[in-house]
């Protein structure tokens, strides 16, 4: 009976020493990168994984140290998730303290890649720092924020510019915060010069922004952009169906996939460029600068068809027989490339 009660009381009484002295150095510098540790902490966190991605930094030399302080003063149940600049100099306890003060304004960077739409934003949104993915969709759809913000359209597709943003953790209603945020960012982005050249085109806003998300949605290739923009104000100006697959990739109920097959093409909606002439309704996207720029000053050139090439780049052609040929080329990268797959 005596050995029983001698063992655990040796362990805790090992442990305590072991902390005290680790309690002892507490006025240590821990954080041993070259310069401020940046640490984001996401919902689901916990002082393990938090320990974790510290250790990883660099900003403090030993996790099972810090999960045992944490532990010791009831920090465990109190991490806020944010964004968190270590600088050194800070003590496990300076660290537990910052990521665990609710007065603290805390902020998380996110960037927003060019071409999502706001489906897919929200969906980032709710991965990076925990949104409610579908509060955000239906605050894009408010009809009083629409308004407010000054943007004559039913929703907010594409008028949600892509960047790189600090947004607030601790927002009571961070949906509402960030589709405004985005918004603004758009208007902003939207300079007088661009309004003044819509002018002299005789473009308006949303015909613009519908026009820079197909080619947001053909291409990541910057060089092409203004080149596939003016392919497609060429197919306008020639009565033509624009026969933009990005158009129809939108509105695939299942979302976007890697290749249209016939039967989505015959697909009924006033998106489908496929089916109807023009331009659709609306964006489909929400494109970057770059992609407004090219709906804005296309290239003035004679190509009315193009076809990808498998590199991210695409064939151009000014008449149906070319454009047959390069058809036939990806086709053949095609065939090349399942044969490769299966060696």
């Amino acid at each position: 009976m005596r050995q029983r009660i001698i063992f655990p009381a040796v362990f805790i009484i090992s442990f305590a020493v072991f902390l005290l002295l680790q309690l002892g150095f507490m006025n240590r510098i821990y954080n041993n990168s070259a310069g401020d540790v940046v640490i984001k902490i996401t919902r689901g966190d916990n002082l393990r994984s938090v320990a974790v991605k510290l250790e990883e930094s660099q900003a403090i030399y030993n996790r099972y140290v810090f999960i045992a302080l944490g532990r010791l003063f009831g920090y465990q149940d109190n991490l806020i998730p944010g964004e968190y600049r270590i600088p050194n100099g800070l003590t496990y306890l300076n660290v537990l303290n910052t990521i665990t003060d609710p007065s603290v304004i805390r902020t998380v960077t996110v960037t927003i890649p060019e071409g999502l739409n706001i489906r897919q934003m929200g969906r980032l949104l709710q991965r990076q720092i925990g949104v409610d993915s579908a509060r955000f969709v239906e605050e894009a759809k408010n009809d009083s924020l629409i308004r407010l913000l000054g943007i004559e359209a039913k929703d907010l597709e594409g008028y949600l510019f892509p960047d790189t943003y600090q947004f607030r953790f601790t927002s009571l209603n961070r949906e509402k915060e960030i589709v405004s945020l985005m918004a603004a960012t758009f208007r902003k982005r939207i300079s007088p010069e661009i309004r003044e050249e819509m002018t002299n085109r005789k473009l308006s806003l949303n015909d613009l922004v519908t026009m820079a998300s197909i080619i947001e949605g053909e291409t990541k290739f910057e060089p092409e952009k203004k080149t596939i923009s003016g392919v497609y104000y060429n197919r306008i100006k020639k009565g033509m169906r624009l026969q933009a697959d990005p158009t129809v990739q939108y509105i695939l109920p299942g979302g976007p996939k890697n290749r249209l097959l016939y039967s989505d093409l015959k697909i009924e909606s006033p998106y489908n460029t496929y089916l109807n002439k023009g331009l659709p309704p609306g964006p489909i996207n929400n494109p970057g600068l770059s992609s407004i720029l090219a709906a804005l000053m296309p290239e003035e050139n004679k190509y009315i068809y193009f076809v990808a090439k498998g590199d991210g780049s695409h064939r151009f052609a000014e008449s149906y027989e070319e454009h047959k040929k390069n058809i036939q080329l990806y086709q053949q990268y095609l065939k090349e490339l399942e044969e490769k797959k299966q060696e």
